[in-house]
């Protein structure tokens, strides 16, 4: 088990610990894809001098070489003695040594050594990370939903991009289709003609049932999160104003939302076909993310206690308890109070603030 060490650079992936015991759900999304990421090396073809291949917002833990495997295993068999390059992205503060001895250890790619060349790519995805027509693929899986910054707009009963309404919702709405479309021409520049990209990531679905008319993963989640928040607010141990204007900075896309810069903007329209646009529930526990854990209420909470910190806690202490806070004592306080009600929230109530998960995937070809 590698845990991720603690992160001082003040990045959206700051202090996130324990990485692989809370990434359940970034795994199934990733093994779920193997039979795309096959299909794609099987169609780009052998390249020459190397095979590039590019995994964006890789993290530090094991889903970072399953998403390799199967791309390793195709390349493989059709060009046995053909040179590959992996090349791993994330911001700088990613654990990468964490990541490099998973790599290089017993269980990695590297293992008893190969024709395989690894390299770090240090960056944000929403800039160009490889050099013009470098990348045969490129991959991003469970990372794309996070925004290039965060935002505070005033939305004092949400905490979550879904539910804001208004002005808010614009102004989130701007910044998701700005970011995502920065990120589709960082990729038509870094793309070989013929080579493809596949992303994988958190969707929402059409429903005229909820607010703003879409679905969106993690619904119920997130909005425990506010309960629990509102009330260390009622409680007196957290300042109203800072979560009036706290939101966390994600957007889970639709398939229609995901392809829409493609089908707007002439240059995207050019640069790529779209194979595959869908968003489909999970194929493992797709209604609640640990529903095997439901008759034992103290590991249920565990579970959900732990999975929240793993993606939020940075999110959560920068930009929540950061600005109540005096000192950085008092912002360590406020987050084991909330992961403390929190736990205590799921404990009472399994199943009901339950994470459902869908799947939105985008494969795109360079042409």
């Amino acid at each position: 088990m590698v845990t991720r060490k603690t992160q001082r650079s003040g990045t959206a992936t700051e202090r996130m610990v324990d990485y692989d015991r809370n990434s359940y759900m970034q795994d199934q999304m990733v093994r779920s894809r193997a039979e795309w990421l096959r299909a794609a090396v099987e169609r780009i073809g052998p390249v020459v001098p190397e095979f590039t291949v590019m995994d964006y917002g890789c993290g530090p833990g094991h889903s970072a070489l399953d998403a390799m495997a199967p791309v390793i295993e195709a390349h493989r068999r059709i060009d046995p003695r053909g040179v590959m390059v992996i090349r791993h992205s994330d911001q700088a503060g990613n654990d990468w040594s964490g990541l490099f001895a998973l790599v290089f250890g017993s269980d990695g790619y590297q293992r008893g050594g190969s024709r395989i060349r690894t390299e770090a790519v240090a960056g944000s995805f929403y800039t160009q990370l490889a050099a013009p027509g470098s990348v045969a693929l490129g991959t991003c899986f469970a990372a794309s939903h996070w925004l290039s910054r965060a935002i505070s707009p005033y939305s004092p009963e949400t905490v979550w991009f879904a539910d804001l309404e208004g002005e808010a919702r614009a102004e989130f709405a701007a910044l998701a289709r700005a970011d995502w479309t920065q990120f589709l021409r960082c990729r038509a520049a870094e793309l070989r003609p013929g080579g493809m990209a596949i992303v994988s990531t958190l969707g929402s679905v059409p429903d005229d049932s909820e607010i703003n008319g879409i679905r969106s993963s993690a619904r119920r989640l997130y909005r425990a999160i506010f309960d629990v928040a509102r009330q260390m607010v009622a409680d007196g141990v957290l300042g109203a104003p800072a979560l009036d204007r706290f939101v966390f900075p994600l957007w889970f896309p639709t398939a229609a939302q995901a392809c829409a810069p493609i089908e707007t903007a002439p240059d995207l329209k050019n640069a790529f076909e779209v194979v595959e646009a869908s968003v489909t529930p999970a194929p493992v526990h797709p209604n609640d993310v640990y529903e095997d854990s439901l008759g034992d209420p103290e590991a249920y909470a565990r579970l959900y206690a732990g999975y929240i910190r793993g993606f939020g806690e940075s999110t959560l202490r920068l930009h929540l308890f950061g600005p109540s806070a005096k000192n950085a004592a008092e912002v360590d306080t406020l987050t084991e109070d909330f992961f403390a009600r929190l736990s205590r929230c799921y404990q009472a109530e399994p199943g009901r603030h339950a994470s459902e998960t869908m799947i939105m995937t985008l494969v795109l070809r360079r042409r």
